[in-house]
């Protein structure tokens, strides 16, 4: 609220900062507010064989305003395995920053098929916090597949994809 010429109150309507601390500072292990949202979704099916992990497209970027700050990552999708024999999906987030390109989640069994039928899962995905990225440079942040052994795997068949990155203040 302030006063304005006329003595009469208006409310402001808009807030920026690129640091949100609460009163008495952040206990250990904590994160302050959100700083800025980057988000792509995606419905457009992917597969492949490949063994070596392979970008899917779902890929953003997000430029931190500080260089201490967290950035929250929040990836959602749905999956498949495409044909029977026991494929295991794969996936991994990549950071890219000044061309350099650094893996910082994997998760190696994110759909397994042990039987002789393919199998489709909603709702696979992994929340991380990215504290090593030290710049205030742009960070490309990249979602890859792979297959354990050359069966092919799917996403986004029968759904849709969701990539969110928030920059917190640390």
């Amino acid at each position: 609220w302030f006063t304005n010429s006329h003595g009469a109150f208006s409310i402001m309507s808009e807030l920026r900062t690129n640091r949100i601390v609460p009163r008495d500072g952040l206990p250990a292990g904590s994160y302050g507010g959100i700083i800025q949202v980057r988000y792509v979704s995606s419905t457009s099916g992917f597969s492949t064989t490949d063994t070596s992990f392979t970008v899917v497209p779902l890929t953003l970027t997000i430029t931190p305003t500080r260089a201490d700050s967290a950035i929250l990552l929040m990836l959602s999708f749905n999956g498949n395995n495409a044909s029977s024999g026991g494929g295991r999906l794969k996936f991994n987030i990549t950071r890219t920053v000044g061309g350099n390109e650094s893996s910082i989640v994997t998760v190696n069994e994110a759909l397994v098929d042990y039987g002789a039928s393919n199998i489709h899962v909603q709702g696979l995905g992994s929340n991380y916090i990215d504290t090593g990225h030290n710049t205030t440079s742009e960070i490309t942040y990249k979602f890859k597949i792979a297959t354990h052994n050359g069966t092919q795997v799917q996403v986004n068949n029968n759904g849709r994809s969701d990539f969110i990155a928030m920059e917190i203040s640390g």
